[in-house]
């Protein structure tokens, strides 16, 4: 019989918490964000544009054909506030054996940063021009299919883009993707060193083609999942590495898993809940993600919107989606867009930068934290001919 000793083995606590890793924000420095200096309060700056004069032949003698000239008023609004509040017991603070509120506080500010790097980013659907795989030879709509032998065609059509809409300035961006990083590495190999092994706090890794190379993991992604006919139980879905589990009608048991209800479309619907965490969590709806699953979703910003029977999943990153079904549900319309242009293309305007404000609980003894900012972003229309947007196949990934 052995001893049973263990009531005596001491126990310990590390100096620091758990590292936490968060996306790092790199979009912030393609955006011009001088307009906030004129926009000190208030909520819409307007910044028109107007028509241009025409060139016409003068005869001797004759009257000038004089032209009407015109304006258009574009504005930029500041209306979207992102916040993210969490409570700290007085007692917890006085207990615990680390800072908690200060470190959610940091933490909290890392994810409004990418909050707003994505808002930069999806300003890739205002770019004036779309190079797609007929911009390199192939068909005309089809996303291109990166590879080595390709990559270089990519930079000098953005780069023939940018010329032709007289954008000729030599200030430069490309947001790529660490799946386009390994491309271009693979596309340099050992013939020459033009940017370094390592990345700067900012994403910058060195300049190609005539473009400043910005790594990202905020670049957008959409997916469709068609769905013509209902799941079946334990079918699965897997959205960036997080597995949503099909179970029978009002028996969703386990964390990811939603019930199939009684139609496709019902069923597309509570997998959408699933995925966006809306409704009430339930056996006959969905059992909410674990902390860790629920952080892959949000950090991406993964939105899930229903279409019929199917959904569209929109996000940033390179994503990954797949399925194992019974049936005949599938992934489609995998896309992925790069931004390439000239700096300050984008017109960002933050009154309220990332910041924090505790308010006392009136009823408890502690505080309430309120990480939060207030933005607006716009893309001007004369400025729309400095981006360029890339459309990838992403349905290859794995």
């Amino acid at each position: 019989m052995a001893n049973d000793l263990t009531a005596f083995n001491p126990e310990y606590w590390a100096k620091e918490m758990q590292d936490t890793f968060y996306k790092e924000s790199s979009a912030l420095k393609i955006a011009n964000t001088e307009l906030r200096a004129d926009l000190k309060d208030g909520d819409t700056l307007h910044k028109p544009y107007g028509s241009y004069p025409r060139v016409q032949t003068y005869t001797k003698g004759t009257d000038i054909t004089v032209k009407d000239l015109s304006t258009t008023d574009e504005s930029l609004t500041v209306s979207t506030a992102k916040v993210a509040s969490f409570y700290v017991d007085d007692i917890d603070a006085v207990q615990n054996k680390w800072d908690v509120a200060s470190r959610y506080a940091v933490d909290a500010q890392r994810q409004l940063n990418n909050v707003l790097d994505q808002a930069i980013l999806a300003e890739y659907s205002n770019a004036a021009k779309t190079i797609d795989d007929g911009d390199l030879g192939g068909t005309d709509g089809n996303s291109i299919v990166v590879s080595s032998a390709n990559i270089a065609n990519i930079f000098t059509a953005a780069g023939r883009e940018l010329n032709s809409r007289k954008r000729t300035e030599k200030n430069r961006f490309a947001m790529i993707s660490p799946r386009m990083l390994e491309t271009l590495q693979n596309y340099v190999g050992g013939r020459e060193t033009v940017f370094g092994d390592a990345v700067s706090d900012n994403g910058m890794i060195g300049n190609r083609f005539g473009f400043d190379l910005i790594l990202s993991n905020n670049l957008p992604f959409t997916a469709t999942f068609d769905m013509d006919t209902i799941l079946v139980d334990t079918d699965t879905v897997t959205i960036n590495g997080v597995t949503f589990t099909a179970d029978a009608d009002g028996a969703a048991v386990g964390a990811g898993h939603f019930s199939i209800q009684g139609s496709a479309a019902l069923c597309a619907a509570q997998l959408a809940s699933a995925i966006n965490d809306d409704g009430t969590p339930g056996v006959d709806t969905y059992i909410a993600l674990s902390a860790e699953d629920r952080q892959l979703i949000e950090e991406a910003g993964i939105v899930a919107t229903v279409v019929g029977t199917n959904i569209v999943i929109t996000g940033y990153g390179d994503i990954v989606v797949s399925t194992s079904n019974s049936v005949s549900a599938a992934w489609s319309v995998q896309k992925q867009h790069s931004l390439m242009g000239v700096y300050g293309s984008i017109d960002l305007v933050t009154q309220v930068t990332p910041n924090v404000v505790f308010r006392d609980a009136e009823l408890r003894l502690g505080k309430y934290v309120h990480p939060w900012m207030l933005f607006g972003k716009k893309t001007f229309a004369r400025n729309a001919s400095g981006l360029v947007a890339v459309q990838m196949d992403a349905s290859a990934w794995t």
